[in-house]
């Protein structure tokens, strides 16, 4: 019984991903891509929550579902500064080199690579990643700790399809674009743990989303020119004492505390109701 919530999830994945495929003639970041793209991932998110729905609509009330998804205003606020200072904090270092050099380590993207980047992106990838499959795994009898380990997976397999964009328009080697595809299943993996925690710690969905979108406008951090840096000793610091920030600010911040217990509260109404 309990595996119908992994195939639901499969499913939801898939038709986020499937129709980028759709439209293979064109590089990741060409205008008409991007637009395609967005315009598909916002229909896939008006679908998703479908298999939720069918779940629990039998008995649960439309403010009970909203509230499974993460959309409520009670802690609104709190559940977005919160989230979004404690990444902060692990993004001491890098926050630290940009004010040193006052640019990020990448060119600022075009409007539109931006709108995809900062706004359209992160909703959609967490409203369908986040807030309709966590619901799916605890209501079908996961535990907390499995819903944030599986869930992720999901995520980090949507970004596989980034091979077809590295070899067949940016000419990258083969193997050398499965090492990259593979470090990025590997990051984006452990941020999508991260998000998830987030998530089901507020119950926020717009939690999950700031951090998203804090993350991409960061980028990856420029580790490798820490080095080679004339203030080597400032950043190295603000790297550290940032992990260290961040890792005092965590458990306090999102484990086990009031939005976490509501959540879960919720959730095993909703799981009540529905036998």
């Amino acid at each position: 019984m309990v595996q119908f919530a992994i195939l639901k999830c499969i499913a939801i994945g898939a038709a986020y991903v499937a129709p980028f495929y759709l439209r293979g003639s064109q590089a990741r970041n060409h205008p008409a891509t991007i637009k395609f793209r967005m315009a598909s991932t916002v229909a896939t998110s008006l679908l998703a929550w479908f298999p939720l729905y069918h779940q629990v609509h039998k008995t649960a009330s439309p403010k009970l579902l909203l509230t499974l998804l993460g959309l409520r205003t009670q802690g609104l606020l709190q559940a977005v500064v919160k989230s979004t200072v404690l990444t902060a904090s692990l993004f001491a270092g890098p926050l630290v080199q940009l004010l040193l050099t006052g640019k990020t380590r990448r060119e600022a993207p075009d409007p539109l690579q931006g709108l995809r980047n900062l706004l359209v992106g992160p909703f959609t990838e967490e409203f369908c990643f986040r807030a309709c499959m966590a619901p799916l795994f605890l209501l079908q009898g996961y535990s907390y700790m499995q819903t944030i380990f599986l869930t992720p997976l999901m995520f980090g397999v949507a970004h596989v399809h980034h091979l077809v964009e590295l070899v067949s328009f940016q000419r990258v080697q083969l193997t050398s674009a499965v090492a990259m595809v593979l470090f990025q299943f590997g990051y984006t993996t452990v941020f999508g743990w991260y998000a998830t925690h987030i998530f089901l710690s507020t119950g926020h969905l717009a939690g999950a989303v700031a951090v998203h979108s804090f993350c991409n406008w960061m980028g990856f951090p420029a580790i490798e020119t820490i080095m080679h840096h004339p203030r080597k000793s400032m950043l190295l610091t603000a790297y550290i004492g940032g992990i260290m920030l961040f890792s005092l600010l965590l458990k306090p911040w999102t484990s086990p505390g009031q939005n976490q217990s509501r959540y879960q509260d919720l959730v095993a109404k909703a799981r009540v109701s529905g036998r």
